[in-house]
């Protein structure tokens, strides 16, 4: 057996930038390549995506996109599953007796197998999946699921299994783990290992799939049926027939459209929001096995799926992106910063500015606002005609070739002066999304060149676009009101403490230390409403001051930046003081730190003093994207990622050494490290946020 040596996370770029044309190219020029043809020695006939690499297996080896072999064996792989950092992957294989074994294997070098699982004392496996954070992997056998620390393999936790699964599948926020056989399908409540729903579906199950931000769940029968499911609830959403042999199925990157394997030479292209909107791409020489959607370097959706001798990277240009989402995201985020308390202002003034009227109206003109932007100039492709008069409520009908009608007022005594929709020119045109994800005018301003006269068209009090999550983006006036107050207190805090590190010298007037926080609706696994509490601490500091305040070159020890260590003083004053109160023994917290570097080459090693312990594969997140990182005190530190990571790393060891009680909360740190393009000190600086879960 042997393993190739995967040089780089980025090795399906590798594979682009090799070809006559890569996904990084602007779509819409005239020669720029949409369906890319990897060739391959045999018929691959699954994929398994992390990041921006692609896997393939044929009955008896692992494949890269361009058909490097990485595994191969004599047996057969019933199924294997990738690492999402990139570092291993897991196999499941069958000899000619029915015996299955299950291993694991290295994708840093050759014949690198870093585990093998114990069978005798496990049960016969039959699936593996790796958890999203890449810190877990899960292995069903049929004495039930075995959950691993992939690295060394250790056996961290175990649960009971309905019956056999052949196959898994985990959702992005790890709620919920799915297991199906034959033809049933069981979804779990990870958390509290118990099953939230159990279906049979009468015909074999041939995919299932969570869409990312783990808000839908689809299912595809052997029958042609997919059913679409809210995590919420897992009620049924969407319920789609008419999809021939129903062979696999994928979402897009925002879940408005699903991709649908109907037959080996043939995918269906499914607008969730609109089902009926349905579009056929057909597959020259068949072959289709499966599919995956992945993104490029620009976040553009990337469709691959097998072929016969080949596997397919799609450029998916013509989907349109979930307006409504990016409306709804947008719109959450302007709320916010408009709920804030102003400087100066009063709780009496607050309370007056902020209140259930006021934020209705304010989110609505947000929704508005963004909409329109988004819209951009509907009318020019649009046919406008003129529609009936109502007399009773005197308002004119304009219809439009692509967007619903509107209905104008206008008088009685002016209808007859509105010959010829040529006639019109509208402006100050404004739209807004419908729950289709279509857009609709809300208001525009009508003049009719034949009297002379302006009509307004104002529809700004239609229902608000609350298909998006109905209350599930509320917050109450109370717990908003309280959660100003305590930001009050933590500017307080932080102007102090500011202070005192001015006065010491520690700092000066050219480092500016943030802090705030905000009130985030969210749900658990059990589709229950919660609130959760973030609060984010950063800082800057002037370019020509932040060698002197913030980290030196080469430097990651906390209290070798003036900047990050005062930071980390109001974090522990924070929370041993008014934040105390969301400090509870076994409550969850996400501490996400994010380290940064900048681009100065490093020419001599620079030794590591172990401070921190060492990293094998840590599982990191660069530049956005999920992969792992390795510093050790023999290696030293030999990039400038490794350094970026050390100030993170930097965090929690001062979180976990100084803030009395935060080691009894059920703490999960996520680290992200950037290297900026930029060379100089004003690059290097750490950030802290913490995300209190379900507080309220």
């Amino acid at each position: 057996m042997k393993i190739k040596t995967i040089a780089t996370s980025f090795f399906f770029l590798s594979a682009l930038a090799a070809a006559p044309y890569c996904f990084s190219q602007d779509a819409s020029a005239p020669n720029v390549k949409v369906d890319y043809v990897f060739k391959m020695r045999y018929t691959p006939v699954q994929l398994s995506p992390y990041n921006t690499i692609v896997y393939a297996r044929s009955p008896h080896e692992v494949l890269t996109m361009r058909g490097d072999q990485l595994y191969v064996t004599k047996k057969d792989i019933l199924t294997f599953n990738v690492n999402p950092s990139g570092v291993s992957f897991g196999i499941v294989e069958q000899d000619k007796k029915g015996k299955k074994e299950a291993a694991f294997y290295s994708t840093a070098s050759e014949d690198s197998k870093i585990g093998t699982f114990d069978s005798k004392k496990y049960g016969q496996p039959s699936a593996i999946v790796y958890t999203p954070d890449a810190r877990k992997v899960m292995v069903a056998t049929d004495r039930g699921l075995f959950i691993f620390e992939p690295r060394k393999m250790v056996l961290v936790d175990k649960m009971e299994l309905p019956f056999v699964p052949t196959s898994m599948a985990i959702s992005d926020n790890a709620y919920y783990l799915t297991i199906s056989e034959g033809d049933r399908v069981a979804v779990y409540n990870l958390e509290q290992k118990t099953i939230r729903r159990d279906w049979t579906y009468g015909v074999k199950v041939t995919d299932m799939t969570f869409s990312r931000g783990s808000g839908e769940f689809a299912v595809l029968t052997e029958d042609g049926i997919l059913s679409v499911y809210d995590t919420r609830t897992f009620n049924i959403k969407n319920t789609i027939d008419d999809l021939g042999s129903g062979i696999a199925c994928a979402f897009n990157n925002d879940g408005k459209y699903i991709v649908v394997a109907t037959s080996p030479d043939s995918l269906e292209i499914i607008n969730l929001v609109r089902p009926s909107d349905r579009n056929t791409l057909p597959v020259e020489n068949g072959g289709v096995s499966d599919i995956e959607f992945i993104k490029d370097t620009e976040g553009n959706s990337i469709l691959t799926y097998t072929g016969n001798m080949a596997l397919h990277a799609r450029r998916m240009q013509d989907l349109e992106p979930h307006f409504a989402k990016l409306i709804s995201d947008e719109v959450d985020q302007m709320m916010a910063d408009w709920e804030k308390m102003m400087p100066g202002e009063s709780m009496d003034d607050y309370r007056l500015r902020v209140n259930e009227e006021t934020r209705a109206r304010q989110r609505r003109l947000f929704e508005d606002e963004i909409s329109t932007q988004l819209a951009g100039d509907l009318l020019a492709g649009a046919t406008m005609s003129l529609g009936n008069y109502d007399r009773t409520n005197q308002v004119l009908a304009i219809d439009f070739s692509t967007m619903p009608t509107i209905y104008l007022p206008v008088p009685e005594s002016d209808v007859t002066s509105f010959h010829d929709a040529d006639d019109l020119i509208l402006s100050e045109v404004q739209y807004g999304v419908l729950p289709d994800d279509t857009f609709e005018i809300v208001y525009a301003k009508v003049f009719n060149k034949n009297d002379g006269k302006t009509y307004e068209y104002n529809n700004h009090d239609r229902v608000a676009m609350d298909f998006m999550g109905g209350d599930s983006n509320v917050v109450s006036l109370e717990i908003l009101q309280q959660q100003q107050m305590e930001e009050l207190k933590l500017q307080e805090l932080r102007e102090k403490v500011v202070e005192e590190a001015r006065n010491t010298s520690v700092i000066s007037n050219h480092t500016n230390i943030a802090v705030d926080s905000k009130v985030v609706p969210d749900y658990d696994a059990n589709g229950e409403k919660i609130l959760n509490y973030e609060v984010n601490f950063t800082y800057q500091v002037d370019p020509e001051f932040s060698a002197a305040e913030d980290f030196p070159p080469g430097k990651y020890l906390v209290d070798e930046s003036g900047a990050a260590s005062s930071m980390l003083k109001i974090v522990k004053e924070a929370f041993e003081g008014d934040f105390a109160q969301y400090i509870k023994n076994g409550k969850k917290l996400r501490v996400t730190i994010s380290g940064t570097a900048d681009a100065t080459p490093i020419i001599r090693t620079i030794a590591y003093d172990g401070s921190y312990g060492d990293f094998e594969d840590e599982p990191i997140y660069e530049n956005g994207s999920l992969t792992a990182i390795s510093v050790t005190k023999a290696g030293g530190v030999k990039e400038n990622r490794q350094l970026a990571f050390l100030r993170a790393q930097g965090v929690k060891n001062f979180l976990q050494n100084n803030v009395n009680n935060l080691d009894k909360m059920d703490a999960d740190y996520v680290f992200k490290v950037d290297v900026s393009e930029g060379k100089g000190s004003e690059f290097r600086r750490i950030t802290a946020n913490f995300t209190f879960i379900d507080v309220f």
